[in-house]
């Protein structure tokens, strides 16, 4: 028999017993089906995660000092002792190093505490921040400017950005934009200290923030720690390093570990995470593979049960000259049928109730008025593929044991089978 003669046979005895047929690719739908769904949500929120780095900039490096030695318990009111300092003179020669495009110091005064003095006197705690090196955050709003500019020249003293948050109720944003604001840090001994600072835009932040230069800042934390120099004794709290690619990041990476800097990047943790999403995808499919299981034994048991049914035809077949291969072949055939029909629906249904899901999930973030703008359940066509010949596979599987029964069949004997 040529393979489009058991092709043939097969299909002709699939359509005999419709009912039982489908019936029997049903659990193997629900398990296809199963498996696209949770899989096509790991892969769409991974690409999400993918695309979101990306934009953040893999080839960016975080670099902080080195070690610190051994402080007392207020580190926070200690002066750092660092052994591998970012000084100014370290961020000029970083901007030297070929392929970096450019250096970012960051300051970091989130132990401080500020206050923003209104022109009445009247004081209202802020957190003093740097300008944003990323892309807006896709869970966050992109900020906005309400009045004035939000964007700071690092090179420039003496500007601030406040997010609308951090003004009173009756103060409106055009009313303090260019004028010349406090920021007020206060010691722990209760001492306090103006750095005026010009307000050249109001942002659509809901937080009590205020964003101002890195030099700036460095001029609040001198005064914080009583060191006048602060930045060529201490340098900056960290610094971002963009290189022109990630290949020249992963270099500049080796280069400042061997300095003796911390430095962390992107691409590293966007490779840990993706292992991790490879093991939750794993976890998810498995779901779905239970459900395969339990559908391989009923095709097994339809399998059966089709013998006993066509013993009579199988003595028939290999009376005419038919092999045990070819007998084999045809069962297993018909069974791999039943996988690939149950496993083309599981697929078609997958697909369809993800497009529901995000548009549900669209619906939800639109009624909750969150800044999210995502798809959470993809179907890539290697998914599609995948579970195609997944599917396929089990059936085949299924009817190993069934076709080897068959073709076991003595002809005589199944001549005679009433």
């Amino acid at each position: 028999m040529t393979f489009r003669d058991m092709l043939a046979t097969a299909l002709e005895n699939l359509g005999r017993r419709k009912v039982r047929t489908v019936l029997t690719s049903t659990g193997v739908i629900v398990g296809i089906l199963t498996i696209v769904t949770m899989v096509s949500l790991g892969v769409g929120v991974q690409s999400e995660i993918q695309a979101q780095f990306s934009a953040l900039g893999l080839e960016n490096l975080f670099v902080r000092p080195g070690e610190q030695r051994s402080q007392d318990f207020f580190t926070r009111y200690a002066e750092p002792q660092r052994e591998h300092p970012i000084t100014p003179e370290v961020i000029a020669e970083w901007g030297r190093l070929p392929g970096v495009v450019s250096v970012t110091p960051v300051i970091d005064l989130s132990a401080v505490a500020s206050s923003l003095e209104l022109p009445g006197g009247d004081l209202s705690a802020v957190s003093v921040v740097g300008p944003r090196v990323f892309a807006p955050n896709p869970f966050q709003r992109e900020l906005t400017a309400v009045a004035g500019t939000i964007t700071l020249a690092a090179e420039r003293r003496g500007e601030m950005v406040l997010g609308q948050g951090a003004l009173p109720s009756g103060v409106r944003p055009e009313d303090v934009v260019g004028k010349q604001l406090n920021i007020v840090l206060r010691s722990p001994r209760g001492e306090t200290e103006r750095f005026p600072l010009t307000v050249v835009g109001v942002s659509s932040g809901e937080d009590s923030e205020a964003q101002a230069t890195a030099l700036d800042m460095a001029a609040m934390k001198s005064w914080w720690f009583n060191t006048p120099d602060y930045l060529d004794a201490q340098g900056y709290d960290s610094a971002v390093v963009r290189a022109k690619d990630v290949s020249i990041a992963t270099q500049l990476l080796a280069t400042f570990r061997d300095a003796g800097f911390r430095v962390q990047s992107l691409e590293l943790i966007l490779d840990a995470a993706n292992r991790v999403f490879a093991l939750i995808n794993v976890m998810l499919s498995s779901i779905g593979g239970l459900a395969l299981f339990v559908a391989s034994l009923g095709i097994v048991n339809t399998m059966i049960m089709a013998i006993y049914e066509r013993t009579r035809e199988i003595g028939t077949l290999k009376a005419i000259g038919a092999s045990r291969g070819d007998i084999r072949n045809m069962f297993m055939i018909e069974a791999g049928l039943i996988g690939a029909l149950g496993g083309v629906v599981g697929i078609i249904g997958g697909w369809l109730l993800g497009i529901l899901l995000n548009q549900v999930i669209a619906w939800y973030i639109a009624q909750e008025s969150l800044p999210i703008q995502a798809t959470f359940f993809v179907t890539p066509w290697w998914l599609a593929l995948a579970a195609l010949g997944f599917a396929g596979l089990v059936g085949v599987v299924a009817g190993l044991y069934p076709a080897a029964r068959a073709a076991r069949l003595d002809p005589l004997v199944a001549l005679r089978y009433e």
